[in-house]
């Protein structure tokens, strides 16, 4: 084999000739570099302003050397945290006093404010089971620590620094029945304080938050260096979740003043530059073999993609005049290289500058105080763990409505559980029915509670409005509780059954009352119910549609104040045609007769900032109009856990800022006007303030008779709406000889209810005769879908996109039948809930 391995050439004159035909000896290449000394600075991260040029009056502050996700997303925990939290924590504390050798305690042996009470408010099925395991039978761990602020005046510097402690209270200290106040006690007091407020990252008196509640994004600003080598760096438009490189800018701002010096580190290294390869690229030997598992047909994708194409084209005839120099550099520095000399393998030196004429830049900043540019490496988290968004907002433009809608979709509940507010029904207080008697025995109202909790009525009152706005006491409400979906009859004179509530009034109230009034046990009123109305007519008056309780409207407002527009951070003048989204109330069907107080409101942190975020001296909450485009946008808020680069956990939470792709309506329409040949004598139930006779019944079902459907004939059989059809629905029907993509059916509440349609079906009749069962083919209504007080859905039978007001059933072909047919609904449980017939349906 050595003949083979010393690699003879029997021919040396023709491989001059292969080097001449590729014109090789054309080559007008210098030397290669073979060494590399730089000159590097290296500027530490040393100030951070959570406002980004003086937002409020919280001034720069030092890096604590968290990653910077952790210290400009953090926000408020431990103020006010989930009951499990606070559960969690107590159990701690009991911990810490049983293994300090204080003692052995049980949340009995405690304060009573020291333990876990019950929230206000309506819970979800999961929360109201917790709550009523844990309230007042466990230590609240929250009222501790807050116990502990109280009693020691100076708490803070004696976990930070061992002070000894100053401005006691005992009486504040949570102590245990009985127990005295030892070494032992204060040890664990001072650990527990310690571990309490290091639960979480969160920001400080001096720090502030960096999200600003009017862009819907983060705003902060960080400096590198001393005072003589100080680079600000801006975001200005951080939408959160993760930082990199190219998330800040550099800029002439304000300086955030930096310590004098010693932020600043240079140093000298000597390097061996190496070529830079890619897979695929051309060997550098004449003989070598190059790799063939790299298609480059592949990568280009028939010549579709043009970056792709450059891409490839650089690499391969370019690439091997690059080299890579490995630099190791501290994160969270800003690194330059003042200078940069290369020595090739003839000797020759040759001095680098930057290049700066492009107007782009990749892993590199031009830096306004200094000659050369620089790279800031963020410290940013690694790795990271998120929880489920624990609460989500959802920005959209209603264009026919002239307004945005923040849906606050999800809320985080009072145990940590994320609630969807598109499903859950807070409880609340109905009056169900009003039958006014002369009778006093016999007359009465329903008190009703639609919600998915539990309403509890104690010290409430009931009084009878009149229409000159006096009113009169007809009764209190003391330790009742309303069960889901529960009702309460309250009777003016005697109640005849054990669970009613009687009055014992000698005479009747209702028969002259003109509204029925309910006030808490604070005195303030909480629901207002007409009981008269305006005489019988042809058409139907709705001031307003309803919307859904979890939409909010933001209005498009003009500042008149200078002064204040240029506190938001841009000027604003009553001149421009600059508009802000303020929120406000929403005034539909639903809340219009509400008291102010009982209006809905945002449940969230996202809706309802903290002031301290908001300009100075700002009533309300406004958002920039450009911040939500016409495809909306959407804002969440989770839970992170990531470790640094010291090992150390960080636990904060956060919230993301994204674009979003649809648009939505809400519906919304004032001054409405239906004709009730259309839509009211379809109704399969009449409702009225109180009971409806026989008689109007019967005249009810005659106005039925008498009436034709869209050309139809009259319909020849009224099933009885007091045994046939459960839920308050009118319908209205488009069938007959109508196009495909014109037949439809429209359904509409009339009742003081919302009705959740999910899993509910709409079906014809079957050829095979009358079913009770529900039909494989039959539209099913979407996930989630309601339909409010006044409002109305169209089923069209052909294709489309659903929205809010109109659904598409996409058969293809004609449903409803022109010479008569039964329109069905089935409940989630396939029981029929209502029938209506039109036509020769039998």
């Amino acid at each position: 084999m050595d003949d083979g391995l010393q690699a003879a050439v029997r021919d040396p004159l023709w491989l001059l000739s292969r080097q001449w035909q590729v014109n090789e000896f054309r080559g007008t290449d210098g030397g290669s570099a073979v060494r590399a000394d730089l000159e590097i600075e290296e500027d530490r991260l040393t100030m951070i302003d959570h406002r980004a040029g003086g937002r409020g009056d919280v001034d720069p502050f030092a890096y604590p050397g968290d990653p910077l996700e952790a210290t400009i997303e953090r926000e408020h925990v431990t103020d006010d945290p989930p009951l499990r939290l606070r559960a969690e924590a107590g159990q701690q504390f009991l911990r810490l006093l049983e293994r300090r050798g204080v003692g052995e305690f049980t949340p009995d042996e405690f304060d009573e404010r020291l333990r876990l009470s019950a929230p206000e408010g309506g819970l979800e099925a999961p929360d109201r089971r917790y709550v009523d395991v844990m309230a007042g039978r466990t230590l609240d761990g929250t009222a501790v620590a807050r116990s502990i602020r109280r009693a020691v005046g100076n708490i803070e510097e004696v976990v930070e620094g061992g002070s000894d402690w100053e401005d006691v209270k005992e009486s504040e200290l949570p102590l245990p029945n009985e127990a005295d106040r030892s070494a032992k006690f204060e040890g664990c007091v001072e650990s527990y304080y310690g571990w309490y407020v290091g639960l979480y990252d969160e920001p400080t008196e001096e720090s502030g938050g960096a999200w600003n509640p009017e862009r819907l994004e983060y705003s902060f600003a960080v400096s590198t260096g001393d005072q003589e080598t100080e680079t600000v760096f801006e975001a200005s438009e951080y939408r959160g979740d993760r930082l990199d490189w190219y998330s800040v800018s550099p800029t002439d701002g304000e300086s955030l003043d930096p310590p004098s010096d010693g932020a600043t580190e240079g140093r000298s290294e000597a390097i061996v530059p190496t070529r830079i390869s890619v897979p695929g690229m051309p060997a550098p030997q004449w003989w070598e073999f190059e790799q063939a598992d790299v298609d480059l047909t592949d990568v280009t994708e028939d010549g579709a993609a043009l970056s792709r194409l450059l891409l490839v084209e650089f690499a391969l005839q370019f690439g091997n005049d690059w080299f890579r120099i490995p630099l190791q550099t501290g994160v969270g520095t800003l690194s330059r290289i003042p200078e940069l000399t290369i020595t090739d393998s003839f000797g020759i030196i040759e001095t680098a500058t930057p290049v700066l004429e492009d107007e782009w830049h990749l892993f590199m900043h031009e830096l306004p105080g200094h000659e050369e540019p620089g790279l800031l490496m963020l410290p940013t988290a690694g790795e990271r763990r998120q929880s489920d968004p624990v609460e989500q907002v959802v920005f959209s433009r209603d264009n026919t409505a002239n307004l945005v809608f923040a849906l606050e979709r999800r809320v985080e509940g009072p145990t940590g559980r994320s609630i969807d507010r598109t499903e859950f029904r807070e409880p609340r207080l109905v009056v169900d029915a009003a039958t006014a008697n002369t009778d006093p025995d016999a007359e009465y109202l329903r008190l009703a509670n639609p919600g998915e909790d539990r309403y509890v009525l104690d010290g409430y009152r009931i009084d009878a409005g009149r229409s000159d706005g006096s009113s009169e006491t007809v009764c209190s409400i003391d330790e009742q509780t309303l069960a889901v979906g529960g009702t309460l009859e309250v009777y003016t004179g005697e109640a005849p059954e054990n669970d009613a509530i009687g009055c014992n009034r000698l005479e009747s109230v209702w028969t002259d009352a003109d509204s029925v009034e309910i006030r808490n046990d604070e005195g303030r009123l909480i629901l207002r119910k007409s009981l008269s109305g305006p005489a019988p007519a042809r058409a139907d008056y709705r001031l307003s549609t309803s919307v859904p309780p979890y939409w909010f409207p933001f209005v498009p407002v003009r500042s008149t104040d200078g002064d204040d527009a240029a506190s938001l951070g841009d000027p604003f003048t009553a001149e421009s045609d600059e508009f802000r989204l303020e929120r406000a109330l929403l005034l539909d069907a639903d809340s219009l007769g509400l008291p102010l107080e009982e209006i809905p409101r945002p449940n969230g942190e996202i809706l309802r900032p903290d002031p301290d975020l908001l300009p100075d001296e700002a009533e309300t909450y406004r958002i920039i109009d450009e911040e939500v485009p016409l495809g909306g946008r959407e804002v969440i808020r989770q839970y992170r856990f990531a470790r640094g680069i010291d090992g150390r956990g960080y636990l904060w939470s956060g919230r993301h800022s994204r674009i979003g792709d649809t648009q939505l309506e809400s519906g919304l329409r004032f001054d409405i006007l239906e004709d009730r040949s259309d839509v009211g004598l379809h109704n399969n139930e009449r409702k009225s303030s109180q009971s409806g006779s026989a008689d109007e019944v019967r005249e009810f079902k005659q106005a039925i008779e008498a009436e034709e459907v869209n050309g139809v004939d009259k319909v020849d059989e009224v099933h009885d709406v007091d045994e046939i059809n459960e839920v308050d629905l009118a319908i209205d029907l488009n069938v007959a000889g109508v196009p495909l993509e014109d037949e439809h059916v429209v359904l509409r509440n009339t009742g003081d209810e919302p009705i959740d349609f999910t899993g509910w079906q709409l079906m014809d009749r079957l050829d095979e005769g009358v079913v009770d069962t529900p039909i494989d083919d039959a539209y099913v209504f979407p996930n989630g879908f309601v339909l409010g007080p006044d409002e109305e859905v169209t089923v069209w039978t052909a294709d489309g996109k659903d929205t809010m007001t109109d659904l598409y059933w996409s058969l293809g072909t004609h449903l409803w039948r022109a010479e008569g047919d039964v329109v069905r609904i089935f409940d989630d449980q396939d029981d029929l809930v209502f029938e209506y017939g039109y036509g020769d349906w039998s």
